[in-house]
């Protein structure tokens, strides 16, 4: 049988989407990582690679969208299709360019910044065209002279183009979610993904009617059509069934509701939602909370009841039923690790002991300590817990807890600090029976929490703790009441409570599910899904309240398998979460000592079927779903989905820790050949940011901070010429150090950075310039220093060096030759001190003769010319030995003949030895000029022209 063309359209716009999209989500768990091997170009460069060649294999389906199109239009319009799908086939092509100059610049050592520049722009270009162009979205209408929205031709091209742009922005800066630019081109793009979908949406229109009959029963046909593609689903119909308006208006609206899901995921919106929503994530300020998208979780096994827990901040345990062995498995995930990764699975049950119908439930009593309980084959209730003794981490087998009894159901758990309760019903005697698991991990006997025969009618059980040892366990009955019972462990002698009634469901609502969350400060709540679409909830603050709608109608679906799944994190925020009538994950939330529920918030896309999901609490205002996407006839596998809401407040580790990426990107780009410095000025202040806002919160850091102001950030700021940015920075860090020495007067390491950062400044008023500013904080810096170099020698080398330049160099260009002369006599001192003690190093020779140098130069100026030229003398004849043994010091050799050896001579009357060292120099410089003349030549004609002076005077 053929696949109508509709279908093959659709698939391959939905295989587009989808093929973007997870080369976009492999982008972004490599840049999440942090990781610098592979390096992030070539990595994401291999991420491109793979999306070039998926886009190649189905250029076939391509092809097939293309000549659906045409067959869209009449025959005199098909040219301009063909035109707009040259066009954009320029535009992919432009993308793949970018990718390949980017791969050329890394595979030449990232030498030519034209390459990387290249890719930059190309990128930014095939991008931005097909951003900013509506045209590329339209096609001509066949009747009439206006055109129609057609998205699918510039899809395909805009997805791919898209990718390839983030691949180039994150490639190229890791850490650009820091950088305000990069955020708000990909919001654009974020954007214009939205546009797209909402035209798409339009273009789906589902159809519902049907009669009603006043005998009490109603009956509606449904059919939806895709106008884009011309999907058609047929027509169909629910048959004949019980209610009157309010229930045939209610189902109608159902059907409307799901036949456009359903659609959206036939003809590919549900990726095209996918992806919108990872680019939007991923361009917010990071300081915005949010939820993630839906992203793919790598546990290899089948799963089927997924339960979790959090025990600890940052870490998740999950547990599910393997439907192949009809075990239990269990993974766990720790974001906090230094490589965050989910474990390789392991069995806590033998298999063939789990029931397909048994719901395993997770809970946590403390840190360290996860519960799970389940149901038998025997139909008892057994559990098991974290045991770091044993090589998996779990026992060797369960234990069960729920004693004789095997007429079991309604097996509810909930933990509270140091302890779990587990309660179900007990058929043959209609009793309500609960145990206890203490702190070590015990188990007490089963005991009665209501009289024999009090659970008659029972439709559903759940359970919660609305302060630490106070468990309720709360049920309803098919008569539409719920009831309850309360155990208070800090009671004098404690029990459970007789039953009470504590409500009863409005009008004929009997929902299928109940389920009870405990805040934990002495409230307590109920939800549960109403007949027409609402979530209904009753709260628990000393006294039940009356039955209220806390959404819209219209949103849930009724009935088994649909649940509710509330979750309560660490700051008291309770939070529901359901999959609604337009098969996503609907939330809603009610903040502690908040008397009002937010609005409903959708989470992500639509999926094609029921698919179970959880909710893992973890820090304060964060919580986890995981979702099993059971796959869907359009070619998905089954797998394992999270999200997570982002409550933008990381740990100041964690946001150091991006700013440290930054500053060592900033250094890999200031390294880099090219036009690159600006770029690494710009990671630099993206970092800097960033750690100025955890000083703000937590003073630890300032250290960290100061360091970075001086370098790299002050110190590229100099190099670049920016010179007010540069002084202000390192004012910056000095009073940071200035501060942290009045906390801490005896650190030497600190008073070391503070002299640091006065020879910096020093610098950079010079280059203002503020030559007397820069001198005095020249002098300041090595007073500093010579204080520590009293107590700690080790200092002396760069006591001398700074004693030489700044210092020197800048009492000597104020023309303060005495203070000049002291400090460069000081360092001569301080040379011949550690050449005593290293006769062999030619790098503290050097440094004696660079000291010499400058002070032949100090005295000249003072003037002390006979004692200037015989510091130069000196500085040369050191030097001379020095390039005797090692020909890298022949090129300074050369130039301190020329200056200010030579010219010293012939002014203080040393005519002969003038011309001597002139003749010197030539010889040094012929030699040079042979194997380097573009360097060495002017330097050559030069030294020949200062000799024939010598000469002719």
């Amino acid at each position: 049988m053929t696949t109508p063309t509709p279908v093959l359209t659709a698939l391959a716009i939905y295989e587009a989407g989808k093929k973007a999209y997870e080369a976009y989500q492999g982008i972004v768990a490599f840049v999440s990582l942090g990781r610098e091997d592979p390096t992030p170009e070539e990595e994401i460069l291999a991420k491109l690679d793979v999306l070039h060649q998926d886009f190649v294999a189905l250029q076939g389906r391509f092809d097939e969208v293309l000549e659906a199109v045409k067959q869209a239009v009449r025959v005199e319009q098909q040219a301009y299709v063909l035109g707009l799908q040259r066009d954009l086939d320029g535009l992919r092509g432009r993308a793949r360019t970018a990718t390949d100059e980017l791969s050329s610049w890394v595979a030449d050592g990232r030498k030519d910044p034209l390459l990387r520049a290249a890719a930059d722009d190309n990128s930014r270009i095939a991008a931005n065209t097909l951003l900013e162009g509506d045209s590329f979205f339209y096609r001509p209408d066949p009747n009439s002279t206006e055109s129609v929205f057609d998205h699918r031709l510039a899809y395909i091209a805009y997805v791919y183009a898209l990718t390839v742009r983030f691949g180039v922005i994150a490639g190229l800066n890791p850490q650009y979610r820091e950088d305000r630019l990069a955020r708000e081109e990909l919001a654009r793009h974020a954007a214009r993904l939205d546009w797209v979908f909402l035209h798409a949406d339009q273009a789906i229109e589902p159809y519902t009617a049907g009669t009603l009959d006043p005998a009490g029963s109603y009956f509606i046909g449904y059919q939806c059509v895709d106008r884009i593609t011309g999907f058609d689903t047929g027509h169909d119909d629910t048959g004949w069934r019980p209610g009157g308006q309010a229930e045939f208006d209610d189902a109608r609206a159902y059907y409307t509701d799901q036949l456009r899901a359903d659609m959206r995921v036939k003809v590919g919106l549900a990726k095209l939602m996918a992806f919108h929503d990872t680019v939007a994530y991923w361009a917010k300020d990071p300081r915005t909370p949010a939820w993630s998208p839906w992203i793919p979780v790598e546990v290899p096994d089948a799963m089927k009841s997924l339960t979790g827990a959090s025990d600890r901040p940052g870490r998740t345990v999950l547990v599910w039923r393997d439907p192949d062995k009809a075990q239990l498995r269990t993974t766990s995930y720790d974001s906090t690790a230094t490589a965050p990764a989910w474990k390789p699975s392991v069995a806590i049950s033998a298999e063939n002991t789990v029931p397909e119908e048994s719901r395993p439930r997770a809970l946590s009593s403390g840190p360290g300590l996860v519960t799970v309980l389940m149901q038998g084959e025997d139909n008892s209730i057994y559990a098991t817990r974290t045991d770091p003794r044993q090589p998996t981490g779990w026992p060797a087998a369960p234990v069960k807890v729920s004693g004789d009894s095997t007429t079991i159901s309604f097996v509810e758990a909930v933990a509270t600090p140091g302890s779990v309760v587990v309660v179900w019903l007990d058929h043959g005697t209609l009793t309500l029976m609960a145990a206890f698991q203490d702190a070590t991990g015990a188990w007490g006997a089963p005991q009665p929490a209501t009289p024999a025969g009090a659970m008659s009618l029972v439709s559903d059980l759940t359970v919660a703790c609305p302060s630490p040892g106070v468990v309720m366990a709360i049920w309803a009955r098919d008569d539409r009441t719920v009831h309850s019972v309360t155990y208070d462990s800090h009671a004098t002698t404690p029990a459970w409570s007789a039953p009470a009634q504590i409500a009863e469901f409005p009008g004929s609502d009997l929902p299928s599910t109940i389920h009870a969350a405990g805040i934990g400060d002495g409230k307590a709540d109920v939800v549960w899904l109403g007949k027409f679409g609402a979530v209904w909830n009753i709260h628990y603050d000393g006294g039940w309240s009356a039955p209220a709608e806390i959404t819209p109608q219209r949103l849930t679906k009724h009935g088994y398998p649909w649940t509710i799944v509330p979750a309560v994190t660490g700051d008291r925020r309770l939070n529901v979460f359901w999959e609604g009538r337009d098969n996503r994950v609907q939330t809603i939330y009610r903040d502690p000592q908040q008397p009002n529920w937010s609005a409903p918030l959708r989470l992500g896309q639509p999926w094609w079927s029921y698919a179970e999901f959880t909710a893992v609490p973890m820090a304060a205002g964060s919580v986890s779903l995981y979702r099993v996407d059971f796959g869907s006839e359009i070619g998905d596998v089954p797998k394992l989905l999270t999200s997570f809401y982002d409550t933008a407040t990381p740990s100041a580790s964690a946001r150091i820790a991006d700013a440290r990426a930054l500053m060592t990107r900033a250094q890999t780009l200031w390294n880099l050949p090219g036009p690159l410095r600006e770029e690494a000025i710009a990671r630099a202040a993206d970092g800097l940011a960033i750690a100025r806002e955890v000083v703000a919160q937590d003073p630890d850091y300032r250290a960290t901070l100061a360091s970075w102001l001086v370098f790299p950030v002050g110190t590229y700021l100099l190099a670049a010429g920016h010179y007010d940015e540069a002084v202000a920075r390192m004012q910056e860090a000095l009073g940071l150090y200035d501060a942290l020495l009045q906390e801490q007067p005896d650190s030497d390491d600190l008073a070391y950075k503070k002299a640091v950062t006065l020879v910096n400044l020093a610098q950079a008023l010079w280059a203002k310039p503020d030559h007397e500013q820069g001198a005095r904080r020249a002098v300041e810096a090595t007073d500093l220093l010579r204080r520590l170099t009293a107590k700690k020698p080790g200092y002396r080398a760069g006591l001398a060096s700074w004693l030489v330049f700044p210092a020197g160099t800048y009492l000597l260009g104020t023309r303060r030759y005495d203070e000049a002369i002291a400090r460069e006599q000081e360092a001569l001192g301080l040379y011949d001190t550690l050449l005593q003690e290293q006769p062999g190093s030619d790098e503290l020779t050097y440094k004696k003769a660079w000291t010499l140098v400058n002070l032949a130069q100090a005295l000249w100026g003072k003037p002390d010319h006979i004692q200037g030229a015989q510091c130069a003398v000196q500085a040369t004849d050191l030097l001379r030995k020095l390039a005797a043994e090692d020909p890298k010091y022949r090129p300074g050799l050369g130039d301190w003949l020329m200056w200010p050896t030579i010219p010293y001579l012939r002014q203080s009357g040393q005519r002969d030895q003038a011309l001597t060292r002139a003749q010197e120099a030539v010889d040094i410089f012929t030699a040079l000029n042979a194997t380097d003349p573009a360097t060495y030549g002017p330097k050559l004609a030069e030294a020949r022209k200062l000799l024939a002076d010598i000469q002719a005077g």
